[in-house]
């Protein structure tokens, strides 16, 4: 985690280098200049990463770009084996680590077993072999084995040895060892497994340093050295998804403890109480199978949460004993996944979506600063409609078509747009806030739409906290209305929000408030505004913010050290790929950059996670020439299906590795017609981007957003707002 004087380096320098008098292309050309020579110095900076990623043509001999472990081979774990002839001999040598006479352990481990007894001594030697730090006893339940089990675990000592007389199948042996258990934590351990060092101390950590854990589950991986699983994902089907699935156990996105769906039984821990609370396994599915999910889903129902530790690495097998009884494997699990799914259904409806938010610009309509600024009647239509083309096939201007030139002071309009939104599978609006020391701009149709009720669609908001510049950029230039920064400013600003907050639309995450700032490196003290707004929220009975840094202009420092909850992702910036051959320009005083979006999206795609809560963007396309016709910056290839596979990708990303609750990605924009940045429909692609965003997230629709019914009819960025530059 970067310092907060690292950072305070970092902002410095950034400030210097904007305030050179160049124009973008200069500046690029200075920053690539510098990293090319001393990238070997300076590659584990974030501005570096960032630039490497999206030049990868341009990195020094060396620096290689990808995920640690990606390209590297995957080894089989060495494991114990044993020989049927060595069976007795192993037995007899094993002393597993347990508490004498009374005293009470901290872990009861419950260990299943039906036959398979070369499997199950292995099992407990890795447990001998790595014992752990806390005080255990190991139950091994014996349902009813037919083999030498039995007298083999005579053998063994440190064991408890319990045998069912008849076969209770897997969950009824759980809950009779669960009974007979003295630990307060409970370790279901399935015997075709080879425990790793450490693992049981890792699960206590993450029980111990996570307050509303309920369940933690381990990283299971296959003797060949292969994840089996970080934890899993529920379908609304009954599928259950193993996050990582013969992926490299060393990938970082599969490195990081976070809130899951569920963890597999093979090895888990949950407090005993809590257990207990909950009736144990559910013998409605006796003898097995989907008894594990079931438990995930109570333990959150409880108002718990599922955790999985990467640091608890367990060998796992996978079905052992199962598949030795599999006569009726596939009627029991049918049978279960009904009676599962019946009582489910809804959560996992819930669990299963993915939700869309789209930044949105409410600068279609007059406002008495733009017109002395920039001419009366001035709205985002005026830079639209004069954009001319600046090389062959430039499709400029770009015009509307469904919605046409639009005012947001219309209600009829904000109703269109919300309709047309939800059609295509977009759960709620991002509206940028405008807020300069107590002043604000823009904010008519925000109001209106809280005044009014309506839309009754999804909104949050993200405060443009930067100058309003001249030159449509917020650098420090030609100030029109600027920020005035303070603790008094920090009060005031979450006042005046407050009634957003409140209001029952408003977006929320794991149920709180999701309040996005976009440029946290302009505020004075990022924590301690965090902390006033934090403060504020909980004595008014809002209660607890989600605060989100939007990663603009370079800003990729973990949000954490700041105050803040997570960070948003926010493409084009920071990795744009410059399209290879320039195309030829027909206007020759163009001095902007032509980037190649297939190419970007790729970059964006692949970018490694970085190691705190992350939510990802997808782009539709850019081309801010409405903006900055000789300067600006333009993508080209840019088309739904290309679109539609970037937002594909980050849906299923989000769906494996965004826990419950959390599970939102954003697209930037909805509305940005004069970056030419946009789901609405246009006169040339129709609905196209629209399409390819219910595709991406087919199944995966959130509940009561379905497609059904008639289609539609067929068919940038405002002064002060932002950015000029990917």
């Amino acid at each position: 985690m970067p310092s907060v004087a690292s950072n305070r380096f970092a902002k410095g320098l950034r400030a210097l280098f904007h305030a050179l008098p160049l124009d973008d292309h200069g500046r690029w050309r200075i920053k690539s200049f510098l990293y090319r020579r001393l990238g070997p110095l300076i590659r584990h900076t974030a501005s570096y990463q960032h630039w490497r990623g999206g030049h990868p043509s341009e990195v020094p001999e060396g620096d290689t770009h990808g995920e640690s472990g990606a390209n590297e081979p995957v080894h089989p774990v060495p494991l114990l084996t044993v020989s049927p002839g060595g069976l007795a001999d192993l037995a007899a040598s094993l002393i597993l680590p347990g508490v004498s006479g009374d005293e009470e352990p901290e872990v009861s481990i419950l260990i299943p077993v039906f036959d398979q007894i070369a499997y199950t001594l292995c099992c407990l030697a890795a447990i001998a072999a790595a014992p752990p730090r806390a005080t255990i006893e190991i139950l091994v339940i014996d349902d009813a084995s037919q083999d030498a089990t039995g007298a083999l675990l005579a053998r063994v000592r440190g064991i408890s040895y319990v045998r069912n007389e008849t076969n209770l199948g897997f969950l009824r042996s759980i809950n009779r060892g669960a009974a007979l258990a003295r630990g307060r934590y409970l370790h279901l351990l399935n015997n075709d497994t080879q425990v790793q060092p450490g693992w049981l101390d890792a699960l206590l950590a993450a029980c111990r340093e996570e307050p509303e854990g309920g369940l933690v589950g381990s990283k299971l991986i296959y003797p060949s050295g292969h994840l089996q699983e970080a934890g899993a994902a529920l379908r609304r089907d009954g599928r259950v998804d193993l996050i990582g699935l013969n992926a490299h156990p060393t990938t970082p996105a599969y490195n990081q403890r976070r809130r899951v769906d569920h963890c597999s039984g093979a090895s888990i821990l949950i407090d005993k109480a809590l257990f207990e609370q909950l009736g144990g396994l559910d013998e409605a599915l006796a003898p097995a199978y989907f008894e594990d999910c079931d438990l995930s889903l109570r333990v959150q129902a409880a108002g718990r949460a599922v955790i999985y530790e990467p640091d608890s690495v367990v060998v796992h097998h996978l079905s052992v004993t199962s598949n030795a009884q599999a006569e009726d494997k596939l009627a029991r699990i049918a049978a279960n996944r009904d009676t599962y799914l019946a009582r489910w259904q809804s959560t996992l409806d819930e669990l299963d979506s993915v939700r869309l938010i789209a930044f949105y610009l409410p600068q279609f309509h007059p406002i008495p600063e733009n017109d002395r600024w920039w001419g009366t009647g001035f709205t985002e239509w005026t830079n639209v409609t004069r954009a001319r083309p600046n090389f062959e096939g430039h499709e400029q201007p770009r015009l509307p078509a469904d919605l046409g030139f639009y005012d947001l002071r219309l209600p009829e309009s904000r109703q269109a747009q919300a309709d047309l939104a939800s059609r295509y599978g977009v759960y709620g609006f991002c509206y940028y806030y405008y807020w300069f020391g107590g002043q604000r701009l823009l904010h008519r149709p925000l109001d209106e739409v809280l005044a009014s009720g309506e839309p009754d669609f999804p909104f949050c908001i993200c405060w443009a906290n930067e100058n309003w510049s001249r030159r449509w950029d917020g650098r420090e230039t030609d100030i029109l209305i600027g920020q005035q920064h303070s603790d008094a400013d920090d009060e005031a600003f979450i006042r005046q929000v407050e009634p957003l907050l409140r209001d029952r639309r408003y977006i929320r995450v794991q149920g709180r408030p999701l309040l996005l700032i976009y440029r946290i490196e302009l505020l004075p003290d990022a924590a301690r505004t965090a902390a006033i707004w934090r403060h504020f929220c909980r004595e008014c009975g809002i209660g607890e913010l989600f605060i989100a840094s939007v990663q603009s202009f370079g800003s990729a420092s973990d949000p954490r050290a700041f105050g803040f909850d997570a960070a948003v992702e926010f493409p084009p910036h920071e990795r744009a790929v410059l399209a290879q051959p320039q195309p030829r320009m027909t206007n020759p005083e163009f001095q902007g950059l032509v980037f190649d979006y297939p190419a970007t999206a790729r970059n964006f795609m692949h970018r490694p996670l970085p190691p705190y809560p992350f939510f990802r963007t997808a782009m539709p396309n850019w081309d801010n020439t409405a903006r900055r016709q000789n300067h600006s910056h333009i993508f080209i290839h840019s088309s739904p299906e290309a679109y539609g596979a970037w937002l594909s990708h980050l849906v299923e990303q989000a769906r494996q590795l965004q826990p419950p609750g959390a599970r939102f990605l954003f697209i930037n924009a909805w509305n940005e017609w004069a970056e030419g940045n946009y789901l609405e429909p246009d006169q040339r692609q129709g609905h196209g981007y629209l399409e390819a965003t219910r595709q991406a997230l087919g199944e995966l629709l959130p509940v009561g957003m379905g497609v059904e019914g008639d289609n539609p009819p067929a068919a940038g960025e405002g002064p002060g707002k932002r950015r000029s530059r990917p």
